[in-house]
């Protein structure tokens, strides 16, 4: 899954903030149960107040990851024109 979320970090670098959580600290246990995660790798996507928009529990393609981000994700600003 590493190779997949990194990717798609660097895709979107610009629009999502990516944040990777340990299950075997505390911190990790914490934020785990608070997501009401059942499994690995558990995903969860967050909006800036703090909502939780989308999880998953399991492997996860690229593809249906970079369409639930897209479903959920505004729009990209487009430049203005020079």
């Amino acid at each position: 899954m590493q190779p997949i979320v990194n990717g798609l970090e660097q895709e979107y670098r610009d629009r999502v903030v990516f944040e990777r959580v340990d299950v075997n600290t505390e911190s990790g246990r914490l934020r785990f149960q608070a997501y009401r995660l059942r499994g690995h790798p558990g995903f969860v996507l967050v909006d800036t107040q703090g909502e939780v928009l989308w999880s998953f529990t399991g492997p996860l393609d690229s593809e249906r990851f970079r369409l639930r981000l897209e479903a959920l994700l505004p729009p990209p600003e487009e430049a203005p024109p020079e």
